[in-house]
């Protein structure tokens, strides 16, 4: 295994720890040490030179701030007989800069020692987040010993032998990473977390949306949802269901919302121009195998939409990314079923009361919808993620009666 370890590249961490994670002691959910820690980094980041003007950063210090840790913990009420199952190994996903981060501090957060395998795409917020950290953990070196953040070849070698160190795995990305990661055997008490592929959608009542004077606010929301990242997380919605009996009144809600979100685009949005060869070809593929799909006019590449005539269990196979959109006229809720199966992560929502979607999901009992968020929520992670609470899952109960 030493051997192993010297093929490791340590962001944050180095290989003589590593060898002694398992005698790191787990401590309890929320722990004093932790709290102060997430602190203090929130406020370095939100100092480094560029923080507050990428939202993915932002929103990640905000995350940490002592008043959002404090209502976290609040949710768990009693928790003196939870701890920490011992050592979380993290497969970061490939595709969100910052999803390492919200993982690792969930980590954190229940009690871990935590090895993170971050992407091996270089983005530059992986390299800011490792600033604040390795700033913070000078001035808290008591985490030093609950934090490694690695990059290797994906050698099946390592994977294992990282799997054997850790009581529990979680595994971001598509179905065959996570079929590759486990074919690494786990210890015999090892629980293994799955993120698995998924995609989300937007409902918006057409009517309300009409009447709204935030309609400007909803454009940057989505786009925050969406473009923002490229349409690459699994909560973007990749589906607008425009929802309304009358269908004249839905037609102009579309094209309302459109050319407010295309203005936004217009200012905010740069793409790569093999993007809009990719669009293209998902827009040729659906009108080519699914039957009455409108194609939208497309003015230029930002955007790229197709309206589905009717929505069917693999209607989101042919979901893209990039700003390209489906769409679908609803005059019910239940016509949205077919999309909401196991797949399905995310709701985001617009002119309608959570409630109707929140009773909808209950009643009907999809075998998906984990989420069910406002539009420019999306994004936000919570330690209620995919249908899994992280805290109850990475911490361990002890029973004494």
């Amino acid at each position: 295994m030493p051997h192993i370890f010297d093929e490791i590249s340590f962001l944050v961490g180095d290989s003589n720890k590593l060898h002694h994670v398992n005698a790191v002691s787990a401590l309890r959910p929320f722990d004093d040490e932790i709290i102060n820690f997430l602190a203090t980094f929130s406020q370095v980041l939100f100092r480094l030179p560029g923080v507050k003007e990428r939202s993915d950063l932002a929103s990640l210090a905000f995350w940490c701030r002592p008043a959002s840790l404090k209502a976290m913990k609040n949710q768990y009420g009693d928790i003196n007989h939870l701890i920490g199952r011992g050592v979380a190994f993290h497969i970061a996903p490939s595709n969100v800069a910052v999803n390492f981060a919200y993982s690792l501090f969930t980590g954190l957060l229940s009690g871990n020692v935590n090895i993170v395998r971050l992407p091996a795409r270089d983005f530059e917020q992986i390299n800011i987040i490792c600033t604040a950290l390795s700033h913070s953990l000078s001035l808290h070196p008591r985490v030093s010993p609950y934090i490694y953040l690695i990059r290797y070849n994906k050698k099946q070698e390592i994977n294992n032998a990282l799997s054997l160190l850790c009581n529990v795995r979680l595994i971001w990305g598509g179905d065959k990473t996570i079929e590759v990661l486990r074919q690494s055997p786990l210890r015999p008490r090892g629980l293994d977390l799955a993120f698995s592929d998924r995609h989300s959608f937007t409902i918006i009542d057409a009517k309300n949306y009409l009447d709204s004077p935030d309609k400007i606010r909803i454009a940057h929301n989505f786009y925050n949802d969406t473009l923002h990242s490229d349409q690459t997380a699994c909560s973007s919605p990749g589906l607008v269901i425009w929802l309304g009996k009358d269908r004249t009144v839905s037609k102009n809600a579309q094209e309302t919302f459109w050319q407010h979100l295309d203005r936004v685009a217009s200012e905010r949005y740069e793409f790569q121009p093999v993007s809009a060869v990719t669009k293209l070809m998902a827009l040729c593929m659906i009108s080519a195998q699914v039957d009455g799909v409108v194609q939208h006019p497309v003015v230029h590449n930002r955007l790229m939409r197709a309206q589905l005539s009717t929505l069917s269990h693999d209607s989101m196979e042919y979901r893209c990314h990039s700003g390209y959109f489906l769409e679908y006229f609803a005059a019910s809720l239940d016509e949205v079923l077919p999309v909401c199966g196991e797949k399905c992560q995310t709701i985001t929502y617009a002119g309608i009361e959570k409630d109707v979607l929140r009773d909808f999901v209950r009643n009907k009992a999809p075998a998906g919808v984990d989420r069910i968020v406002p539009i420019g929520q999306a994004l936000q992670f919570s330690l209620q993620w995919d249908g899994y609470d992280l805290i109850s899952l990475l911490s361990r109960t002890v029973v004494a009666v």
